[in-house]
Parts: structure tokens; sequence; C-alpha cells
């Protein structure tokens, strides 16, 4: 057999192989390209204060794409007890790709929030943000005491000092551990007296208590007390 019959019958049976080739392969074997890859999911930003008060307008913000303008944007909250995102707010995306939405927590404790970037056509896929954490603690007014009682004895039969942190609570047990919120810091504080007994008053913050969380006056805080304490 000479030597361009080879030839021939070897440039035959490459082409029977590449008839023979998946349609992915082959398109790659002659330059094509295979079906697309899904496209990577648009990333959604989320951003909320670390604390929250029940019933109190809360501010969420977060970022998109800016081509995503003019979408809509709705915060989600986990709900535990029956498993699943319940929608608590909704608001459009701006020009830049940023977004602002209202929230009134309606349950205390530690919640977990999502922002979910919703679809334009039914056959798109909604876009999830990174969960973030927000804790809500119930609003109340408070005031704080100690100057000129120093040496006296508390309701809970402990001596009131400078250094005594804790709180006055008219009907809590003596050392229920409280966690009161003020401006975005928190703290877990014992009930150590009896009081305030001035009206509309829930808390009486030591000097001590309140000097920790930069409280110097009567103003509203947040609080968390435990279930079988309530």
């Amino acid at each position: 057999m000479t030597s361009s019959t080879q030839h021939i019958r070897l440039l035959g049976a490459l082409a029977v192989a590449g008839l023979a080739l998946p349609a992915s392969a082959a398109a790659q074997s002659t330059g094509g390209t295979s079906a697309p890859a899904s496209q990577p999911a648009t990333e959604v930003a989320l951003t909320a204060r670390p604390h929250a008060l029940l019933g109190r307008s809360a501010k969420l913000t977060g970022t998109v794409a800016r081509s995503h303008r003019g979408r809509v944007v709705r915060v989600e909250r986990f709900d535990e007890a029956a498993g699943k995102w319940r929608a608590e707010g909704r608001t459009v995306v701006a020009r830049d790709g940023a977004f602002a939405a209202r929230w009134r927590p309606r349950a205390l404790g530690q919640l977990r929030l999502r922002a979910t970037l919703q679809r334009r056509r039914p056959a798109s896929v909604t876009t999830a943000s990174p969960e973030v954490s927000v804790r809500v603690f119930r609003p109340a007014m408070a005031t704080w005491y100690g100057p000129g009682l120093y040496g006296n004895r508390t309701a809970c039969g402990q001596e009131l000092t400078p250094q005594l942190v804790g709180v006055a609570h008219k009907t809590l047990p003596c050392g229920t551990q409280v966690e009161i919120s003020f401006r975005g810091s928190s703290m877990l504080v014992p009930v150590v007296d009896r009081g305030p007994f001035v009206r509309n008053m829930t808390w009486d913050l030591t000097k001590a208590a309140a000097d920790a969380l930069g409280f110097t006056g009567t103003a509203r805080v947040g609080a968390l007390v435990p279930p079988q304490s309530r």
C-alpha cells in the first residue's frame, strides 16, 4: 500500500470519529461553544443596626448592581416557629443601586433578616442577600439613681455603692438578669432594687450601670427579660 493511500484512509477515519462525538465535544473541537452555563447570582447586600425596638420603625439599607434600578426589594424575616421566611417590608432600587426600607419589628429577641431582589419574569430567580442579625428589645422609659443614697440597703439587701451595677424594677424577682439596650450598646444587669416610683417609668438604673451604657438622663431604653420572669 502506498503512503498516499494510507494518508487518505487516515483522513476518512478521523472524519467518521468527528461525526460520532457528542454535540458539545464536536462544537469544542471545531471552535464552537457549548450551552452557556448559568449566570452567577446577583449580589444583594443588606445592612441593619444591631439593635431595634419592638413596634418602632427601624431603617434598613443595602445595595445591588446599578443595572437593577427600579426593581423591587423585599425585606424578609425568618419565622423560627413556622420554619420559613415572611415578608416584612418592600422598597425600590434607586438609580445608583442603593435601597432603603422601613421595618417595624413585631417579635422580640434575636431575629434573622434578609433582602430579596424580586423577579421581573416568572422564569427568573429571586436573589437573596446574606442574612443579618438584629436583636429586638421591648421599649420602655428609664431613669437612673445613686448619688445621695450611697450606703443605704437596696430592697434586695445589697449595699448601694458607686460601683453597684444593677437596675430597679417594681415586680421582677431580685437577681433577675435583664438585658438593657441604649443607643446601640447593651449589657446584662441584675435586678437589685425596687422602683422606679415615678409615673411612666419602668426601669431605674444604678449610676454605675448608667455610666457603662452612656445613659445620662431620663430616656427610652430597650429591655429583654427572660421568659420565665415576665
